[in-house]
C-alpha cells in the first residue's frame, strides 16, 4: 500500500468511529455537557474538523480559513469549556463542516510533495498526526456518551466467566530501551527512547478485578484513611466517594453503567472507572504499589526470546483480539478481557482499561516538541500521572506499547483501571 492509500485510510477510519460514536444524536444530546470536565460531543466533532482545517488546510496547504469565526470556539486552549456547547451550529450544519474539511484534506494529500523537507508534509507527518488527534477524540465521546447515559446498544448479556487469576509473574529487570523512536505513530512524549535499568520485579497477570475490589470495599477501604494519601483522602471526604465511578447499589449488590447500558457488576471484569487515588489506595490494602511506566513497558513490549520489542503486546502487527476500539468481543463493555498476551506472559495489557502507573507525567531526557506543542507541553505541570495500555474505547493505533497518556489523579470519568506490582523476583503469590 503507498503511503498516500495508508493516510487516507487512516483518516477515514479515524472519521467513521467519530461517526459512529456521534451520528444520530439529536442537537439538545450534541450540545450539553454531561460533565463539567469534558466537552459535549457536538464540540469534539466540530475541534477534530477545526484541527484538520487548521494545520492541513490552512499551514500545510494554505488555504484561507472557510469560516474564521470558528477559531475562538473550536480552540481547545482558547474556547472556555462551559460555554461550547450553547454556541454550537446545527448538527446539518457541524457536520457538513467536518465533510467539507474532510473533501479538501483529502484532496491536499492526494497533490502533497510527501518528500519534501517539510515538517508538515514529510513523510506525511500532519496526515498522521490527524488521524491519531481524532482517535483520541473519538474514545472521549465514548466516555461522554457514557456521561449521559447515551447508550449505544442494549446491555449485551453476561460473558462466560473465566476463573480468577491474581497471580504475579516474576520478571528479570536490567537495561531496557524505553520509549517510540522509530514508530511513525508516536508522540513527542515518547521520544527520544531511553535506557533505562529495571532491578527484578513481579507484576500481576492481569489487570485488578471487580471481585477484588469488592473485597476492599467490604474491608472498609473507602472509609481507612491510612490508605490513602492526605490529597487522596481529601479528595475522597470532600466527593463522598464510596465506590468507583458509574456503581450504584441494586439491593444486596452491585451494578454499574456502561457504553452498552446498566448491567450487575461482574466479579470476573477488571474494575473501572478509577481515579489515582483510588488505585492507590487499593495498592496499599493489597500489599503492593502501581509499576513503574518503565516496568509496565517493558512486561508489555520485551520478547527476551527475539532480544527486541513488539509494538503491541502480542506482537507488531494489527488484528490481534483485544478488547479494542469497540470492534471486539463486548464492545460497549469497559473492563473486558482479550487476547493481548505479551511475550512475557502478562496479559490484557492493550485494551479493556487503561492502567495507571505510579509515574507523574514528565518529559524524557533531551524532549523536543513536535509541531504540534500544544499535545505535551502544557500537562508537564507535576499534577498528571501516566496511564498506559488503552481502553475498550482505544483505537488499537493508539494503543501501542509505548504510547503514554496522563490524566489528573482524580480523574476517573476515563475507562481507568490498575494493574499490582511488587519489588522482587521471587515466585507468583
Amino acid at each position: 500500500m503507498s503511503l498516500r492509500s495508508e493516510l487516507a485510510r487512516a483518516l477515514d477510519a479515524a472519521r467513521a468511529k467519530t461517526l459512529r460514536l456521534s451520528g444520530g444524536l439529536g442537537e439538545a444530546e450534541l450540545r450539553r455537557q454531561y460533565d463539567p470536565l469534558f466537552s459535549p460531543i457536538g464540540w469534539h466533532v466540530g475541534h477534530v474538523a477545526w484541527q484538520e482545517e487548521c494545520w492541513a488546510l490552512r499551514r500545510a496547504g494554505g488555504e484561507p480559513p472557510i469560516d474564521a469565526s470558528l477559531d475562538d470556539l473550536f480552540d481547545s486552549f482558547e474556547s472556555k469549556k462551559h460555554q461550547r456547547g450553547g454556541r454550537l451550529a446545527t448538527p446539518v450544519e457541524l457536520f457538513a463542516y467536518a465533510e467539507c474539511v474532510r473533501e479538501r484534506t483529502l484532496a491536499l494529500l492526494q497533490r502533497a510533495d510527501l518528500d519534501a523537507e517539510d515538517e508538515l508534509l514529510g513523510a506525511g507527518y500532519v496526515f498522521r498526526f490527524l488521524a491519531n488527534h481524532e482517535r483520541q477524540h473519538a474514545e472521549i465521546i465514548g466516555v461522554v456518551r457514557t456521561l449521559g447515559e447515551l447508550y449505544l446498544q442494549p446491555a449485551p448479556p453476561p460473558t462466560q466467566p473465566r476463573s480468577a487469576e491474581r497471580d504475579f509473574i516474576p520478571l528479570a529487570g536490567g537495561r531496557f530501551a524505553m520509549g517510540g523512536d522509530g514508530d511513525p505513530d508516536s508522540w513527542d512524549n515518547e521520544r527520544p527512547a531511553r535506557e533505562v535499568t529495571l532491578v527484578d520485579y513481579r507484576i500481576m497477570c492481569r489487570p485488578v478485578e471487580n471481585a477484588a475490589w469488592l473485597e476492599f470495599m467490604r474491608a472498609g477501604g473507602y472509609e481507612d484513611d491510612r490508605l490513602w494519601t492526605p490529597k487522596g483522602a481529601k479528595w475522597k471526604h470532600e466527593r463522598a466517594v464510596r465506590a468507583p465511578l458509574f456503581w450504584h447499589r441494586a439491593g444486596d449488590g452491585w451494578q454499574r453503567r456502561s457504553l452498552g447500558g446498566v448491567r450487575p457488576v461482574e466479579p470476573e471484569r477488571a474494575v473501572c472507572h478509577v481515579s489515582w487515588h483510588e488505585a492507590q489506595a487499593f495498592t496499599r490494602f493489597a500489599g503492593a504499589r502501581l509499576p513503574s511506566e518503565a516496568e509496565w513497558e517493558h512486561a508489555a513490549s520485551w520478547d527476551a526470546v527475539r532480544g527486541r520489542k513488539n509494538r503491541w503486546p502480542w506482537g507488531d502487527v494489527l488484528g490481534a483480539s483485544a478488547n479494542l476500539g469497540l470492534a471486539t468481543l463486548d464492545a460497549t463493555l469497559p473492563g473486558e478481557v482479550g487476547e493481548g498476551t505479551a511475550a512475557s506472559g502478562v496479559e490484557d495489557m492493550a485494551g479493556g482499561v487503561w492502567e495507571w502507573t505510579a509515574d507523574v507525567f514528565e518529559p524524557y531526557p533531551g524532549f523536543s516538541s513536535q509541531p504540534y506543542r500544544g499535545y505535551s507541553q502544557p500537562w508537564f505541570d507535576g499534577r498528571h500521572r501516566v496511564a498506559r495500555g488503552g481502553s475498550f474505547l482505544t483505537q488499537p493505533e493508539i494503543a501501542r506499547s509505548c504510547f503514554r497518556n496522563f490524566y489528573l489523579p482524580e480523574i476517573r470519568q476515563v475507562p481507568l483501571g490498575l494493574r499490582l506490582a511488587q519489588s522482587g523476583a521471587g515466585s507468583g503469590s
